[in-house]
């Protein structure tokens, strides 16, 4: 009983953490006022996470983990040797579908509490930061980096990575532009099946480019040789 009450402390505790720093950002929230949130006192807080920058750390992995595994289930990239027998189409629907997942999580309806707390820390990076780009961003980078690379082979590294975080910054786009985007259209909210219109053109949009960036390429190498 003991046991799943201590699991218990540390869900709400967590709940309460994430919905904190979300509003005010790691500096704003206090153990103190996290712990009110959670029905708990403030020697639990201490108790399952030391320091108030542990539990936000905490919260942030729990986060990613989430994501990770919606990723997984949905568009798991494959190994190098399978990626390679893949068909355009078939690596481009892997990408469609990655790019659904992440604006289901940063625009919904309703839009996951990550894309305020990855907001927040964007606006006032903590110590946590690091670890926030080695545990997810570049491993999600570097995924992307492979079914990329196996598209467009002619491409740079250094090309590919920046197309990248060119269709990552039109995913954020609505997220963060949220309030101004919604009002332009006259809505309250997005409607239901937006982020899979949105993944399409953001696609169709972001492969035009690389496929530019590629026959720029080739036409160098042509003249070159």
């Amino acid at each position: 009983m003991a046991g799943r009450d201590d699991r218990d402390t540390r869900e709400r505790l967590l709940r309460a953490g994430s919905e904190l720093f979300a509003a005010t950002g790691l500096h704003g929230a206090t153990v103190r006022d996290i712990a009110r949130a959670a029905g708990a006192n403030v020697a639990a807080a201490s108790y399952h996470f030391g320091s108030k920058e542990a539990l936000y750390l905490e919260v942030l992995r729990t986060q990613f983990a989430a994501i990770r595994d919606r990723l997984a289930r949905r568009a798991p990239v494959p190994t190098d040797v399978a990626l390679q027998q893949l068909s355009r189409a078939d690596l481009e629907r892997l990408i469609e579908i990655r790019l659904v997942t992440m604006l289901e999580i940063l625009v919904g309806p309703p839009p996951s509490i990550y894309g305020k707390l990855i907001q927040r820390e964007m606006c006032d990076p903590s110590a946590a930061l690091p670890n926030i780009v080695e545990e997810f961003i570049r491993p999600q980078m570097e995924e992307m980096r492979a079914i990329y690379r196996q598209l467009y082979p002619a491409l740079p590294v250094g090309d590919i990575d920046r197309c990248s975080f060119s269709m990552v910054g039109q995913v954020v786009f609505y997220h963060v532009m949220r309030p101004a985007v919604l009002r332009f259209l006259g809505r309250d909210e997005y409607p239901r099946g937006f982020g899979r219109q949105l993944a399409a053109h953001i696609l169709d949009f972001s492969l035009g480019g690389m496929d530019r960036l590629a026959e720029r390429r080739r036409g160098r190498a042509r003249r070159a040789s």
